[in-house]
C-alpha cells in the first residue's frame, strides 16, 4: 500500500528548503563581509613605523617571551613608560620607578591579554627578545623591522575580526536582523574602528571586549540561561586583563541591572553566585600576585586636573559636533515612541522596541563617560580614549537607532534594504560630526627613513659597550625596540649619575620641530621672494631645516651654556616673520593636543617641552628644564648635529668632562 505524498508536506519542504538557502546565502554573505573587514585593517600594516605607545606594548610582549610574564626591564635597563611620580632613592642612578609596574617588578598599568597575544604573534612569526651583548650598533634591518611592525599589530587586526560578528550578533540580539546588518555593514568600513584595529595596542581588544559584556548582559537580563552564565562570566574575565576602567564599567552596569535580572528570573541566585565565582577566580589571584592594590594610590587622577563644567564641551559626547547630532536624533526616536499610536504597524513596533535598548545601551554609556572623568590616570587621558571603554555598546545603539530612523520615516523599505539606508545614515551622521573618511591612505615611508637615519649616525660612531644611550620619552621604546640596542628614557636618571659618568654618553632626540606647513620650503620661497631675496634651491632647503629647527637650537643652547654666546645665525626680516607665525601654530597646536590636560599651564615650545612637562608634571617640571635639565651639564661642548635627510632629528655625543667646565653648543648640519 502507497501513501500519496500530502502537498502540504511538499510546501513545507520546500519553504524549510528555501530558508535553508537563506541561511546560507546569509551565512556567506556575513563571512564575506567580516573577511573584507579584516582585509581592509590588515592592509598597510608595516607602512608606518610603530608610534611610542605601541612599541611600548611590543616590548611587553617581548618580557613575557623572556620570562612568562610582562616585566619592568628589558635589554638590562628598566622599562619607562609613564609620568614620573615613584621616587627611587635606594638607587644611585635612577632617580624615580615607573609606576606602571608594581613592587614585583610586574606590568599592572595595562592588562595582560593583549600583551599576551602580541608575544604569541611574536613567538609565531619567530621573532625573539633581543639581548645586550655589549654591541652598540643596529641588530635589525628594515626589511626585520617592517617584519616586527606587521607581527605586533596583527592581534589587533584579529580581534578586529571578532568585533565584527559580534557587532552583527549584538544587533540581533539587542533589536533585531535589520540592526545586526547595519551593524555589521558599517562596522567593517567605519573609520573609527579601523584606526583602533591596525594599532599594536589594546585598543581592537578593548572595544571586542566590552561589546560582548554587554551582549551578555543583555542575555542574561533577557534569558539568564547556564550558557550565558559562564560565557558573560568568561567575557568579564577577559575584559578585566585587557582594560581595568572597562571592566569597572560592566561591573557598575550588572549592579544597576540586578533588581531587573531577580524581577524577571527565578533562579537568579544559583546562576549570579556562579557568575560573580567565575569573575572572583578569574581576578583577584592576579591582583594579589602582581601587589596591584598596593599600586594604584601611586597613580595621579585626571580628575584633580579638571574643570569640571567648563572643561565638559571639549570633549565628547558634550563636544558640539557629537551633542547636536546625537541629541537631534534622541528627540527624533523619543517622540516617535510617545506617538507611535500614529505611526503604520512597522514603524510604530520599531518604536517600541527601541525604548529597552536604548535604556540599556545609553546607560553603558554614561557609565562608561563618568568612570572615564572619575578614575582615567591623567597621562592616559585623552579624547582618543574617552569613548573606547562604552564605544562598542554605542556603536551598537547607533546602528539600532539609525534603523528605527529608516523604518519611521520609510515604513515600506524592504528588510533587505533597510540595513543599507541605515548604513548609509550612520555615515552620514559620521561625516557630519567633523569626521573625515581619510580613505587615502598616507605613505609612512618618511617616518621609516627618520630612523634608518638615526641607526645609520649611530653605527657610524663605532659606539663601544661603555656607551650609555639616551633618548626623549617616550621616542626610546622606539628606538631600543626597532635597533635591539638599550636606549633608555632620559628623564628618570638622576643629573649626579650623568654629570659623573666617565664613559661617552648619546643622547637622541628624534623630533626637534613642530610641522605646521609654515615653515616648507614653498612657504620659504614665497615670503623671500616679498622680500626680493632670491634662494637656490639648495639654499631654500637649508634654510628651512635651518628655520625648522631654530627655537629649538636655541632653547638647548641657552640650557647648556646659558652664560655663552648664542651662536645661531643672523635671521632676514622674512625669516623673523616666518618663526613668529610658527610659534603662534605651534603654542595653538599643543594647547589643541590630545595631551592638553596634563600639559595646562604650564608653556610648551617644542616637543623637548612637552616630554618635560609630561614626564615631570607630579613632580616640578619648572625645576627640571631649562638650565635645571639633568642633561644641561653633561651635553655642554658634546658633538651635536642635526640629521635633516628625511626628518629632524638631533644627536649629541658626549665624552666626560668636569663638573662646571666651559664650554657650548655648535650644531652641524647632516643632509
Amino acid at each position: 500500500m502507497t501513501t500519496e505524498p500530502v502537498e502540504g508536506d511538499a510546501c513545507d519542504q520546500e519553504a524549510a528548503s528555501q530558508r535553508q538557502r537563506h541561511k546560507l546565502a546569509a551565512t556567506g554573505v556575513l563571512v564575506v563581509i567580516v573577511f573584507t573587514g579584516a582585509w581592509i585593517r590588515a592592509l598597510h600594516l608595516d607602512e608606518r613605523p610603530l608610534w611610542v605607545d605601541e612599541a611600548e606594548s611590543s616590548i611587553n610582549a617581548l618580557t613575557i617571551l623572556q620570562h612568562g610574564f610582562p616585566t619592568d626591564a628589558y635589554l638590562g635597563i628598566p622599562i619607562y613608560e609613564n609620568t614620573h611620580v615613584w621616587p627611587w632613592p635606594e638607587n644611585s642612578e635612577y632617580e624615580f620607578r615607573d609606576v606602571s609596574y608594581s613592587e614585583n617588578h610586574l606590568a599592572v598599568y595595562h592588562g595582560w591579554l593583549p600583551l599576551y597575544a602580541i608575544a604569541a604573534s611574536f613567538a609565531l612569526h619567530g621573532i625573539q627578545p633581543d639581548q645586550d651583548d655589549g654591541s652598540r650598533s643596529t641588530k635589525h634591518s628594515l626589511t626585520e623591522q617592517k617584519h616586527r611592525t606587521a607581527a605586533a599589530r596583527i592581534p589587533s587586526v584579529l580581534f578586529a575580526a571578532v568585533f565584527l560578528g559580534l557587532a552583527f550578533l549584538g544587533g540581533n540580539v539587542l533589536y533585531g536582523r535589520e540592526a545586526g546588518w547595519a551593524a555589521l555593514i558599517t562596522a567593517a568600513y567605519y573609520p573609527f574602528h579601523t584606526s583602533l584595529s591596525d594599532q599594536a595596542r589594546y585598543y581592537s581588544a578593548q572595544v571586542t571586549l566590552t561589546t560582548a559584556c554587554c551582549i551578555l548582559l543583555w542575555l542574561l537580563i533577557r534569558e539568564c540561561r547556564w550558557k550565558h552564565v559562564w560565557l558573560g562570566g568568561i567575557a568579564f574575565v577577559l575584559l578585566f586583563h585587557t582594560h581595568l576602567l572597562s571592566f569597572f564599567t560592566a561591573v557598575v552596569m550588572t549592579a544597576f541591572c540586578m533588581p531587573v535580572i531577580i524581577h524577571r528570573h527565578k533562579d537568579w541566585l544559583r546562576k549570579m553566585l556562579l557568575f560573580a565565582s567565575i569573575i572572583t577566580a578569574g581576578t583577584l589571584p592576579w591582583i594579589i600576585l602582581t601587589g596591584f592594590y598596593q599600586h594604584q594610590s601611586r597613580i595621579p587622577r585626571a580628575w584633580s586636573l579638571l574643570r569640571i563644567p567648563a572643561d565638559l564641551p571639549h570633549y565628547p559626547p558634550f563636544n558640539m559636533w557629537y551633542a547636536i547630532p546625537g541629541l537631534v536624533i534622541v528627540i527624533i526616536a523619543l517622540r516617535a515612541y510617545l506617538s507611535r499610536r500614529r505611526l503604520v504597524p512597522d514603524a510604530s513596533i520599531a518604536a517600541v522596541r527601541l525604548f529597552p535598548v536604548l535604556l540599556f545601551l545609553g546607560g553603558w554609556t554614561l557609565v562608561g563617560y563618568a568612570a572615564f572623568l572619575l578614575f582615567m590616570p591623567a597621562v592616559s587621558f585623552t579624547k582618543d580614549r574617552l569613548s573606547l571603554s562604552y564605544w562598542g555598546p554605542l556603536f551598537l545603539l547607533a546602528s539600532t537607532m539609525s534603523v528605527v530612523l529608516v523604518r519611521i520615516f520609510t515604513p515600506r523599505v524592504s528588510t533587505r534594504l533597510c540595513p543599507i539606508l541605515a548604513s548609509l545614515l550612520m555615515l552620514l551622521i559620521f561625516l557630519s560630526t567633523g569626521h573625515s573618511l581619510a580613505i587615502a591612505h598616507t605613505p609612512g615611508s618618511g617616518e621609516w627613513r627618520v630612523y634608518t637615519d638615526i641607526y645609520q649616525q649611530l653605527d657610524s660612531m663605532h659606539l663601544t659597550s661603555t656607551t650609555k644611550l639616551y633618548a626623549a620619552p617616550n621616542s626610546h621604546l622606539v628606538l631600543s625596540f626597532y635597533s635591539g640596542v638599550p636606549i633608555q628614557d632620559i628623564t628618570p636618571v638622576r643629573k649626579s649619575y650623568l654629570d659623573s659618568y666617565r664613559g661617552e654618553i648619546v643622547y637622541i632626540e628624534p623630533e626637534v620641530s613642530v610641522e605646521t606647513g609654515i615653515l616648507d620650503p614653498a612657504r620659504v620661497r614665497e615670503a623671500a621672494l616679498r622680500d626680493g631675496v632670491v634662494l637656490s634651491q639648495d639654499a631654500l632647503e637649508q634654510t628651512a631645516i635651518r628655520l625648522r629647527t631654530y627655537a629649538y637650537r636655541q632653547s638647548m643652547m641657552d640650557a647648556v651654556a646659558p652664560v655663552g654666546p648664542a651662536g645661531l645665525e643672523p635671521l632676514p626680516a622674512y625669516a623673523r616673520e616666518l618663526l613668529a607665525a610658527q610659534r603662534a601654530q605651534v603654542s595653538t597646536h599643543f594647547a589643541n593636543f590630545g595631551y592638553e590636560l596634563v600639559t595646562r599651564g604650564f608653556e610648551v615650545r617644542d616637543w623637548s617641552d612637552w616630554c618635560a612637562v609630561l614626564k615631570y608634571r607630579f613632580v616640578d617640571p619648572r625645576a627640571r628644564r631649562g638650565t635645571h635639565a639633568n642633561f644641561a651639564e653633561r651635553l655642554r661642548g658634546a658633538d651635536a648635529m642635526i640629521v635633516a635627510r628625511s626628518g629632524t632629528a638631533a644627536i649629541y655625543r658626549s665624552r666626560w668632562h668636569p663638573p662646571h667646565s666651559t664650554g657650548s653648543l655648535s650644531f652641524r648640519f647632516v643632509r
